[in-house]
């Protein structure tokens, strides 16, 4: 009777052994696992990736660039960041552009928003556009500035002041060169809207 029971508590000892290893096997090491997935480690390397992102966006930018021609042209930023789809474009905002023509006034445009290219230098402002040069002051929603066309193209709700008189137009042309201006309505059949403020001597 008693060698009976002891092969039977045999018995029952191994299958605890068995039980005990077979749970070690299959769960304790499964939630092993889910702990290192959320490890220190795993952790400073999420950070390293959003630090990589971050370093993507650039503070206080300033870009100088000269043509043939002892031109300058200046811009800069509050921010800017440089665009997925383009390397060579960079996202800008809170922009301030200053053409400095060789022997002749400068060129002054301010923007909420703007377009790098820093390849060719060419830069499209967009949002509360403002160029201010001379007398001359032209707002608009949107400039392109070309450089290979020596072009400053302005366009959407363009109004121009030069002090005694205001235009509302279509679209504004500024030549680079010669600054020579250029305000027209898109389609021919429409008429620039010029408003004189004269003053009188009671004034």
């Amino acid at each position: 009777m008693n060698v009976k029971i002891a092969i039977q508590f045999l018995i029952l000892l191994i299958l605890l052994v068995f039980l005990f290893f077979f749970i070690k096997n299959s769960f304790l090491s499964e939630n092993q696992n889910v702990i290192d997935l959320t490890s220190d480690k795993n952790i400073r390397t999420s950070e390293l990736d959003l630090k990589e992102n971050i370093s993507n966006i650039i503070e206080n930018l300033n870009y100088k660039s000269f043509d043939g021609r002892g031109n300058e042209y200046i811009l800069t930023a509050d921010f800017g960041e440089i665009s997925d789809e383009n390397e060579d474009i960079i996202i800008l905002k809170k922009v301030n552009g200053i053409i400095k023509l060789k022997n002749k006034s400068h060129i002054n445009i301010n923007a909420d928003f703007a377009k790098y290219n820093s390849k060719n230098f060419d830069t499209l402002f967009n949002n509360s556009v403002t160029v201010n040069y001379g007398d001359h002051l032209l707002e608009s929603e949107y400039l392109d500035l070309s450089f290979e066309k020596n072009l400053v193209s302005i366009y959407e709700n363009v109004r121009y002041l030069n002090g005694i008189s205001s235009l509302i137009a279509d679209r504004a042309e500024i030549d680079i060169l010669n600054k020579k201006t250029k305000i027209f309505m898109e389609k021919s059949y429409k008429k620039v809207q010029i408003n004189n403020n004269i003053k009188n001597g009671n004034n």
